[in-house]
């Protein structure tokens, strides 16, 4: 007799499964995960697992953009808890909360560095989209926060895209920090020159970005 779950039992398995794949992934790369270990993880059969996510590609597609989402969630309410900001307030805050996203989101910036080449091939369309929508609406509401936070520093629109900004940086020096390394194993040749200290990199980065994007569009 075929077990039937409750919608509640439903999440909590679906949960599980990305809970359990994300402890993977915290200490190997993505080639080294399956999906059986994912479901022996969880005490399930890969059969099981593929009935709420039909791919590897596809599980982890959906970590990546709902922790994203959930990300910016939590700064548009963490952010309304504080003062207002002025423009250095604003650069100050974006690059320390540039060294938090790295230091306490490792997960969600290595999945994102490997979207376009690799989760994308196999993941689910139609999902991703929605997804996509979901994330773009929490954007959207990190965006129009920073407007009130600022006192209209930028318009919406402006700070939402410079999460995007923010994003390719961490991403490019991640897949740029690579050339150390084969196949996450690194390489017994030294290359100095070669040497990407992410934090510090990121967040000179995203400030000197932002010192320069705020002279050519503050509207202050």
């Amino acid at each position: 007799m075929a077990n039937i779950y409750t919608p509640s039992q439903k999440a909590a398995k679906r949960q599980a499964i990305m809970t359990a794949a994300i402890n993977l992934f915290a200490h190997r790369s993505y080639p080294e995960i399956t999906m059986q270990q994912i479901a022996e993880a969880v005490g399930s059969s890969k059969g099981a697992t593929f009935r709420y996510f039909t791919t590897k590609e596809d599980l982890f597609m959906t970590i990546l953009l709902e922790d994203y989402q959930q990300y910016f969630t939590q700064l548009t309410t963490d952010l309304a808890q504080q003062p207002p900001l002025s423009a250095d307030d604003f650069i100050a805050w974006m690059t320390t909360q540039t060294r938090q996203l790295i230091e306490e989101h490792s997960v969600l910036i290595r999945l994102n560095a490997i979207r376009g080449p690799i989760l994308e091939g196999k993941a689910n369309m139609q999902e991703t989209i929605t997804q996509r929508e979901a994330l773009y609406r929490a954007s959207q509401h990190l965006g129009q926060q920073l407007v009130i936070q600022t006192d209209h520093l930028l318009d919406q629109s402006q700070f939402s895209h410079l999460f995007i900004i923010q994003s390719g940086i961490i991403s490019g020096l991640i897949n740029m920090a690579a050339l150390t390394s084969f196949n996450h194993h690194k390489l017994s040749v030294d290359y100095p020159d070669f040497e990407i200290r992410l934090i510090p990199e990121a967040q000179q980065q995203i400030r000197y970005y932002l010192t320069q994007y705020l002279k050519e569009f503050s509207h202050k």
